[in-house]
């Protein structure tokens, strides 16, 4: 009982500044996943007893992960107007694939060379960088056409943020030297989970649309648009499929569906979104342990300036008919890691694999790096076009 009201305190303590953090970022117009993941990181460093102040069981964290994840993704898809795909879909899946083969295949050789991991932990390093975060992204003001690609580019690659690091796993549970036959085999399986993904969020759209068309009950219409992106997921999970992708068509199909009073079934839906993502991000802040040494700093920031290096050649051999040098960068440098990271890497904590630890330090620190980053940029772009001269 008495562990229960620690943990039950501790999140109303970080829920209650979270908001407040959320409230400033806001006003000082920056991502405020940066000033909660900064919060997280104090609270994380308070000692009672020897003891951190805060503490969390893995599978507390794993699950409200998983959870936020469903409902952030969902929530920001369903606001995604489907025109806007059909102008920039193309581009943002070509970006998608050309930026996660170079990471696959540049990055994990740079990992492999500069900190010496092990090349399947290496592979395992680039696969969880694949993604950006739709949360963070989704949530940066305007409307401009860099803006609208970089949202429909995290839609398209934070699945495959999900689903390619347990692919790794798998290969490097059954192959023991690489050959070309056993990954052929392994494409099957990835090719089902986007199949069966994409079929459990439809099918589950199609189901929360008949129930809240034929009746709207105040109380239980909104909770039904939660359970069903919880549903989407755990059910596409369960047959094999991504949970990811599953909410990610639920959310684009109930967006751009009529359906009565849905303003107000996303709203309500909105702030239970909001609340857990405040804080994932708050306890990523928390178990972030990264050293705090010349070295550790040296060689996470080759290797992130690495990353962006990569992303910008991803860039510029996707788009670059298409859109500006100025504009090619700024996509480059924004590309913040988010929920779905955060996911992945609570449930990699259970792994006993060489070199995890040290992976796992340069997730939280690329993490950090890159949404300080974006939130840097964000600012800059905001002023430059809010600036007098610009007008």
């Amino acid at each position: 009982m008495q562990d229960a009201l620690i943990i039950t305190t501790a999140i109303a303590v970080l829920l209650f500044v979270g908001v407040i953090c959320s409230w400033m970022g806001n006003k000082l117009r920056i991502p405020d996943i940066l000033l909660l993941i900064l919060t997280g990181m104090f609270f994380g460093a308070i000692e009672y007893k020897n003891q951190p102040l805060i503490q969390f069981p893995t599978v507390f964290l794993t699950s409200v992960a998983i959870l936020a994840l469903a409902m952030i993704v969902f929530d920001s898809t369903a606001r995604l107007p489907i025109r806007e795909l059909d102008t920039f879909s193309l581009k943002a899946v070509k970006l998608t694939f050309v930026g996660t083969l170079f990471t696959l295949v540049f990055f994990t050789a740079a990992v492999h060379y500069i900190i010496n991991l092990p090349f399947w932990v290496s592979l395992l390093l680039a696969s969880i960088m694949t993604g950006t975060a739709p949360e963070a992204v989704l949530t940066f003001a305007g409307k401009s056409k860099v803006l609208t690609l970089l949202k429909l580019e995290s839609l398209f690659n934070t699945p495959l943020t999900v689903i390619l690091p347990f692919v790794v796993l798998d290969l490097m549970e059954n192959i023991t030297a690489l050959q070309i036959a056993e990954v052929i085999e392994q494409a099957v399986p990835f090719i089902m989970k986007f199949i069966v993904g994409i079929g459990a969020g439809v099918f589950v759209g199609i189901v929360l649309f008949k129930i809240v068309q034929k009746s709207y009950v105040e109380v239980y219409s909104p909770l039904v648009v939660i359970i069903a992106a919880l549903l989407a997921y755990v059910l596409a999970e369960n047959l094999g499929g991504s949970g990811v992708l599953s909410v990610t068509a639920l959310g684009l199909f109930f967006g751009n569906v009529y359906v009565k009073q849905k303003i107000t079934l996303l709203g309500i839906e909105s702030v239970m979104a909001k609340a857990l993502y405040i804080l994932v991000f708050m306890l990523t802040g928390i178990i972030i342990k990264i050293p705090f040494t010349k070295e550790f700093f040296i060689a996470s920031g080759i290797l992130f300036g690495t990353y962006t290096a990569i992303r910008f050649f991803a860039c510029w051999i996707s788009l670059r008919k298409e859109y500006k040098l100025g504009e090619l960068i700024f996509m480059s440098l924004d590309a913040p890691k988010g929920v779905a990271t955060a996911a992945v890497v609570f449930i990699l904590t259970v792994y006993n694999i060489e070199g995890i630890t040290t992976m796992i330090d340069m997730i939280f620190a690329f993490i950090l790096y890159s949404i300080i980053l974006a939130s840097i940029v964000t600012w800059i772009s905001h002023f430059y076009e809010n600036s007098p001269t610009r007008h």
